[in-house]
């Protein structure tokens, strides 16, 4: 079982609470994004998974990363969908542990946290209802030929130098076009989430709430 930290849905009115799941980017760790916690619906169970890979001091990683001669970050693809199952499978343990809502989960991911989120919601929307993806991209690996079975909401920095805004624009934006909902916005940021930014994820995970 991945470590993570929990905040309990309160106050709750039922046997299993909905619940939000926080997935961290590369070299980040569970803390990072549990910090949101005490800002997000207070009727849900919020839990921040850590990744398992240590890559130094308090950083961890979902899986590794790579530059190639040109400069541009790879990644491996094996160990990337098995981070992806990783986080499936613990899901379900955490269903269990946490007496969650299986039919009212969402993920709520950063970066790296982001790309396994799409990931995940496309190829396991059995066990995802929603999913918030900040400062990522849709991974070309990822099968989005099929309308999606979730709803999304995804957010980039037009100056992000992390992922660089034409990612989101060549991957997510063509579907957001597509499907009414994929909810796509760009901020005048950097690879963060700016006050501007949360506030507008509040109000969806709000009006997308069951």
């Amino acid at each position: 079982m991945l470590e993570y930290r929990i905040q309990n849905a309160s106050p709750f009115d039922g046997d299993k609470s909905p619940a939000i799941i926080l997935i961290h980017g590369y070299g980040s760790h569970a803390d990072d994004l549990f910090s949101f916690a005490p800002y997000l619906p207070k009727n849900h169970t919020i839990i921040a998974i850590q990744a398992p890979l240590s890559i130094g001091p308090s950083s961890y990683a979902w899986y590794p990363l790579q530059m190639d001669a040109s400069g541009e970050v790879t990644s491996e693809l094996d160990a990337a969908w098995g981070a992806v199952q990783l986080i499936v499978d613990s899901i379900d343990e955490l269903i269990e542990i946490e007496k969650l809502d299986p039919t009212d989960v969402s993920l709520l991911g950063f970066s790296q946290g982001a790309i396994l989120s799409w990931a995940s919601a496309y190829h396991h929307s059995d066990k995802i209802r929603r999913i918030m993806a900040l400062s990522g991209m849709i991974h070309e690996s990822i099968d989005t030929t099929s309308p999606p079975d979730f709803i999304a909401y995804a957010s980039h920095g037009i100056n992000d130098q992390v992922i660089p805004i034409h990612q989101p624009r060549n991957t997510i934006v063509p579907l957001s076009n597509q499907y009414e909902a994929i909810s796509y916005h760009e901020y005048n940021d950097a690879h963060n989430v700016s006050q501007e930014n949360f506030s507008a994820l509040n109000e969806w995970i709000e009006k997308t709430n069951l």
